[in-house]
């Protein structure tokens, strides 16, 4: 047998590793390029670096956060990324059945992957909201207990409603509320990404997902325009936030739903 605190640190190393994948995957998705080929290379001078400077977190601060190459800054958000990865499958890992786990962690790394994109370029792809949708409802048929059930087409129906419940209700929010403004609101790609969610989650999670990440979104918004000294009107992602909701309902929030509310809860 095997100690559990060595499989955990097996699933802290392979989240770390898993992270710094997602990097790559952040910045080259939204510019059309192969996430596979070439190998690591430098964002700034584009030299192919050495498998010793890929080390994830560690190499960010052996590094002292510059290229060794030509010298150029490194983004924090590499070993922030690599380490946030490590702690949250370790956490799920801890939490979850193995199945779940694998599921739950693919939801995590498409999460991370949409968040760092909306973040730099306000826009999150249709290859992870929509392929979230289709991948939640076809992994809830493979594996009902995703969606409580223990039928596999019930637990899909299930999926495909929440899905169609959560994008349609938040794209309803956005049209009326762009027309209300006379201007856009949110993005279409923040609907489709609550519909993902929907589909891996359930109908259950919309209510915490949508309060956590409109409470949590407005504080940050808040913060950032008065820091930056900027009037309402300012475009702000709101994918992260969505994100962040759903990792808290993974970690807990489903729990103490459950505790006080167990009779709306399944």
């Amino acid at each position: 047998m095997i100690p559990p605190f060595l499989i955990a640190a097996f699933v802290f190393v392979l989240g770390a590793l898993l992270g710094s994948f997602l990097n790559v995957c952040i910045l080259r998705i939204p510019l059309g390029q192969s996430i596979v080929r070439p190998p690591s290379r430098c964002a700034a001078c584009g030299l192919q670096l050495p498998g010793w400077l890929n080390i994830p977190i560690f190499g960010y601060f052996l590094l002292r956060g510059r290229a060794r190459c030509c010298g150029a800054h490194l983004d924090s958000r590499y070993p922030l990324v690599e380490a946030g990865t490590a702690c949250v499958f370790t956490a799920l890992w801890i939490q979850y059945p193995p199945q779940l786990f694998a599921v739950y962690g693919l939801l995590i790394a498409g999460l991370i992957v949409a968040s760092g994109i909306d973040l730099d370029y306000l826009v999150i792809p249709d290859a992870l909201t929509v392929g979230g949708v289709v991948a939640g409802i076809s992994l809830s048929y493979l594996f009902p207990s995703l969606q409580g059930k223990e039928d596999a087409v019930d637990a899909m129906i299930r999926s495909a409603l929440s899905a169609s419940v959560a994008g349609g209700s938040l794209w309803l929010v956005a049209k009326v509320a762009s027309w209300l403004l006379q201007k856009e609101a949110m993005g279409i790609g923040d609907a489709k990404l609550l519909a993902a969610l929907g589909a891996f989650l359930g109908w259950q999670s919309l209510p915490f997902i949508l309060a956590i990440s409109s409470l949590i979104g407005t504080i940050i918004g808040i913060g950032i325009l008065k820091q930056r000294k900027q009037k309402l009107g300012v475009k702000v992602p709101f994918g992260p936030y969505l994100a962040l909701a759903a990792l808290l309902w993974l970690i807990g929030g489903s729990k103490v739903i459950a505790k006080y509310l167990p009779n709306n809860f399944s």
